[in-house]
């Protein structure tokens, strides 16, 4: 006879009740995944602030008294320096553009490390597997990245392009095609204002959308252990649509969490901040400086409690393919002998 308890918490397993819990709580339980996840962010960060360090050092080194500029470079510090303060923006402007690239590079291969450490059930080694599976999945990752980046521009487009001109503004609204960008045939600033303020709105749940769909399409190429990123993103875009509840409740949780924490530590670093420029305390530099490494601290480990809840939720409703499941319990280190618990036969993990 069935355990009630045992069916009742399958059930709320299955209803994504409890998913957002144990996704952060697995995320939490691998500190040696996120904290190089962290170590490298932290790294990257460091790139342009040396460069602003290394350039301040030597504008300030014989003509102001230490600490002198600390909480407020002034006005008069930014008119004799501001040839270098431009050369310096624009030298930390390209630097911050070929770092974007390196992160969103990093990013694909730290999603296929959480998802090798979340789908593959053995246990230890978590640095390990985690680089074997960043380095198993990363091309297909970035072609998905590829991918994710035209859905966006896609996205922006019909809002900020032509369709929203057409159908919302000409169509809908009744304004001439000369009066697109000021929009003064409205008559009513508010109108004006409502209606920025509806489609910036939707942009950005258009944008959490679509990270929501490259997280799942990650998560199954990975499940399956399949090539196409194409494929993968059109049949997960179809499963999303059928259980729209199951699959983004979990993932609004996190992100409700990640809102929460982050945005208050903003305030906290923001309160810091102005202690800085009021009384000029050094020591505040450094509470500003880790309530910033908290904040990033807490977004590493919530990005991996997205894939956990990702692997949760597909392994409930994405039907298998027709082929031996990959992730079958096995015995075996990664990339080499699996040995499958209960069987005599043996493959080797490619």
């Amino acid at each position: 006879m069935a355990d009630p308890a045992r069916i009742a918490a399958d059930a709320n397993h299955a209803d994504g009740r409890v998913v957002s819990l144990d996704a952060l709580r697995a995320a939490l339980g691998r500190p040696a995944i996120w904290l190089t996840i962290l170590l490298f962010e932290v790294m990257l960060a460091l790139a342009p602030a040396l460069a602003y360090f290394s350039w301040m050092s030597g504008a300030t080194a014989h003509n102001y008294a230490p600490g002198s500029q600390l909480s407020n470079l002034g006005a008069n510090f930014r008119f004799d320096h501001r040839a270098g303060l431009d050369a310096l923006g624009d030298a930390t402007g390209q630097m911050g553009a070929a770092l974007a690239l390196i992160a969103m590079l990093a990013g694909c291969f730290c999603a296929g490390g959480w998802l090798q450490a979340f789908l593959e059930r053995t246990h230890g080694e978590s640095v390990r597997r985690f680089f074997y599976g960043g380095a198993r999945w990363f091309w297909r990752f970035a072609r998905l990245l590829l991918l994710t980046l035209v859905v966006l521009a896609l996205c922006g487009w019909l809002l900020y392009g032509k369709p929203w001109n057409v159908l919302v503004l000409q169509l809908g609204l009744d304004v001439p095609p000369s009066d697109f960008e000021k929009l003064e045939t409205l008559g009513s600033e508010q109108t004006v204002v409502t209606l920025g303020f509806v489609r910036d709105a939707l942009h950005a749940l258009l944008v959490c959308l679509v990270l929501t769909w490259g997280d799942y399409t990650r998560t199954r190429l990975a499940l399956h252990d399949t090539h196409s990123a194409l494929w993968a993103g059109l049949t997960t875009a179809w499963t999303i649509a059928r259980h729209p509840i199951r699959t983004l409740r979990p993932h609004l949780v996190l992100f409700l969490l990640e809102l929460f924490l982050v945005t208050g530590l903003g305030f906290f670093a923001r309160s810091v901040e102005g202690d800085i420029v009021r009384e000029g305390r050094p020591w505040a530099t450094a509470v500003l400086c880790a309530t910033v490494i908290a904040a990033l601290v807490w977004r590493v480990i919530l990005r991996g409690a997205r894939y956990h809840a990702a692997v949760q939720v597909s392994r409930e409703i994405v039907r298998p393919i027709a082929r031996p499941d990959p992730w079958k319990k096995t015995l075996g280190g990664p990339g080499g002998p699996r040995y499958p618990i209960g069987g005599d036969e043996y493959a080797v993990s490619m």
